[in-house]
């Protein structure tokens, strides 16, 4: 991901189960983020499809962690944050678009 110098690292933490096109859509939107200091971390609720193999060939910059089980939603974001290097955390769901601007 873009690094900026003086800005703190801010970890974009996404729990995942499921859903190849809505989580494209919002990795995708996270691309043109202007913010330039950011981790994008993917927890694997250990999804029932492929979503996770598409994702790891179209964005090989994500940090993507999987889990052996569905941690749920609360569990899925812990499991994020212990392996975030930001100073800021952003939980944010997998279906979400996201403007250049919104950090």
């Amino acid at each position: 991901m873009k690094r900026g110098k003086n800005l703190p690292l801010v970890s974009i933490i996404i729990p995942h189960y499921g859903g190849t096109k809505i989580l494209c859509e919002c990795l995708k939107s996270l691309e043109n983020v202007i913010y330039p200091n950011i981790e994008i971390i993917l927890v694997d609720n250990n999804s029932p499809d492929d979503s996770i193999e598409i994702i790891q060939k179209k964005f090989s910059k994500i940090k993507l962690i999987k889990s052996n089980n569905n941690l749920g939603y609360a569990g899925g974001c812990n499991l994020g944050a212990q392996n975030a290097n930001g100073k800021y955390l952003l939980i944010i769901n997998n279906d979400t678009i996201h403007e250049i601007n919104w950090i």
